[in-house]
């Protein structure tokens, strides 16, 4: 993957999202079971929602101001405060003290600014990469970016229940070495032009103003068609993985509920929590282990020809999965998943940073966020039309959806192989 080829930045980078993924991540998957335990689950619903509001809020924010004023301003002040949301949390969840509600609130302040350096982050990378390199990049970055997740979720698993004061200063501690180094060693990668000055008028008019420059600039994107069919197609890649803890998982609790055999030469009995449990561990092991094998594998292979099978091979095992309830075939089909995932996201990531324009990185990368963010709330529309939709019906919904993101990237990459600038609409 040429790692120490890459710019310092993405190096430095990329050593810090692994860093701060993998103690985020001894925390993050157990906090909806934490705040159960101590409010209730209607309670902890309503805070989930609360906590995407303020992640969708701070995207839109922090991609307008981050082709404003630079990146580096904008991480530095949201790393600032992250690591002091988690100082608090820790502080509020310590053995002399428990304060649920104070602690929501810190989430808050937590995801507003982790929605606000998302854009300025994935910006800042392209600012220093070159359309020829930038496949290796996602590599890299996809690669550590799992192996930070199964380490920390690991660790969490096993101390998150008992020891979870450590864990949220471990994280604060995570974030503080992260912001430190950013400081001292990250350049800034992006300085705006500077633009004309406003007579100076009331304060309404300067809001006005303020507010009409910011839907403009998010205007401006939303006109940029070819963006547009690739952020759909995301989101349907996206709608389609979440379903596998939501929809395809209560399936299997509900379809299995009694130990099965797992395989025929194997004395391994499994249930549907079992099985669910085991398809999402053979996901993560399969993405760590795969990815830099594949990426030899295939690095000869032009990026159109990488992504359309990479996709073909995703959708047809997750719509194999959503149908089947025989354990066997359920492995299998996720064996190809995950080869067809190690496949196309590095190539749609590169196609992504070679789509958007210089001067507004991160007010794409904001809006693309949103229809990630999109993608993961659709889990529970697809839950409320399973109870009213057999299974085949939904196994025919993933293979419509699969079928219309492969026309999209077939049109997307159609445009970028005749030569066309992406960039523009």
């Amino acid at each position: 993957m040429h790692f120490w080829k890459f710019d310092r930045n993405i190096q430095i980078r990329l050593m810090l999202q692994f860093l701060t993924t993998m103690a985020s991540m001894t925390v993050t998957p157990y906090l909806i079971v934490f705040f159960s335990k101590q409010l209730g689950t209607v309670v902890t619903g309503f805070m989930f929602l609360g906590v995407m509001v303020a992640s969708v809020t701070g995207s839109f924010a922090g991609g307008y101001v981050a082709d404003r004023i630079g990146r580096k301003k904008v991480i530095v002040a949201c790393e600032a405060v992250i690591f002091l949301s988690f100082l608090g949390v820790a502080f509020v969840n310590s053995p002399w003290l428990q304060l649920p509600y104070v602690t929501f609130i810190l989430f808050l302040f937590h995801h507003l600014c982790l929605g606000a350096s998302g854009p300025a982050y994935q910006a800042l990378i392209i600012d220093v990469s070159q359309p020829e390199n930038r496949r290796a990049i996602f590599t890299a970055s996809y690669w550590l970016n799992n192996l930070a997740v199964a380490i920390g979720g690991l660790v969490g698993a096993f101390l998150f229940d008992e020891h979870y004061f450590a864990l949220f200063l471990g994280v604060a501690v995570s974030i503080a070495i992260s912001l430190a180094i950013t400081i001292l060693l990250i350049k800034e990668t992006y300085v705006p032009e500077k633009r004309p000055c406003q007579a100076s008028g009331k304060q309404g008019q300067k809001d006005s103003s303020f507010m009409a420059d910011v839907l403009g600039a998010y205007q401006e994107v939303l006109k940029h068609r070819i963006f547009l069919l690739f952020t759909i197609a995301n989101l349907l890649i996206i709608a389609v993985e979440e379903q596998l803890t939501n929809v395809i998982g209560l399936r299997l609790v509900k379809e299995i509920p009694e130990p099965e055999q797992l395989f025929s030469f194997l004395a391994l009995q499994v249930d549907g929590m079992n099985l669910l449990g085991l398809l999402k561990t053979e996901n993560t092991v399969l993405v760590v282990c795969l990815t830099v094998l594949i990426s030899y594998v295939v690095k000869s292979m032009r990026d159109r020809t990488v992504l359309l099978v990479g996709l073909v091979l995703y959708f047809c095992g997750y719509a194999w999965i959503s149908y089947s309830s025989s354990p066997a075939v359920l492995l299998i089909a996720m064996f190809f998943a995950s080869l067809g995932e190690v496949m196309h996201i590095p190539v749609k990531q590169a196609l992504l940073a070679n789509m958007v324009p210089d001067h507004a990185r991160s007010t794409y990368m904001a809006v693309h966020s949103l229809f990630s963010i999109v993608g993961v709330s659709s889990a529970g529309l697809f839950i409320l039309v399973s109870a009213w939709l057999p299974n085949v019906a939904i196994t025919g919904m993933f293979v419509g959806m699969g079928l219309i993101c492969l026309v999209l990237f077939y049109r997307i990459t159609t445009r970028a192989h005749s030569g066309q600038r992406l960039g523009k609409q």
